[in-house]
């Protein structure tokens, strides 16, 4: 049987946020969706059925990234639309649909399709300046390991 949880002063718990940012981070690039040795499959195209948007902040998104670039970043430049997306992937059901765009643009890698701020490293480039699509996407595999802590 389990004791009620109580505040302690012995040792330094770190707030659950904490807890979690660092399970999510451990999970995206050791073992993505449940994948071990795999990393960063929200931020790849690849093979599936699947599109990195829709982007609902992108005006704020462009706003961010020009104050880091520290430079006039066009709409062109990060984003996919509707026409261009589907003439990409005719053959992808979410690439037909309007309401998955504006898309992230994808970088030139053809057997991953990664989103052009994805690094070598498998870390997001604009991490701190990332969409709240990006902020907010949580895998199932990664729902189901944070919903237990």
């Amino acid at each position: 049987m389990s004791r009620p949880s109580v505040e302690t002063t012995t040792i330094d718990v770190p707030p659950k946020e904490a807890i979690i940012d660092t399970v999510t981070v451990h999970t995206c690039l050791r073992n993505c969706m449940g994948n071990a040795g795999l990393a960063a499959g929200c931020c790849t195209v690849g093979p599936r059925d699947y599109i990195i948007g829709p982007i609902h902040d992108s005006a704020a998104l462009l706003e961010r990234l020009s104050i880091h670039y520290n430079r006039d970043v066009p709409y062109e430049e990060i984003f996919i639309d509707f026409e261009e997306g589907s003439a990409m992937f005719p053959e992808r059901s979410q690439w037909q649909r309007p309401e998955c765009f504006p898309a992230l643009r994808l970088a030139d890698n053809p057997d991953i399709l990664p989103c052009i701020f994805l690094a070598e490293d498998n870390l997001c480039s604009i991490h701190e300046i990332r969409s709240t699509t990006c902020r907010s996407y949580r895998c199932e595999h990664l729902n189901t390991i944070t919903a237990a802590l």
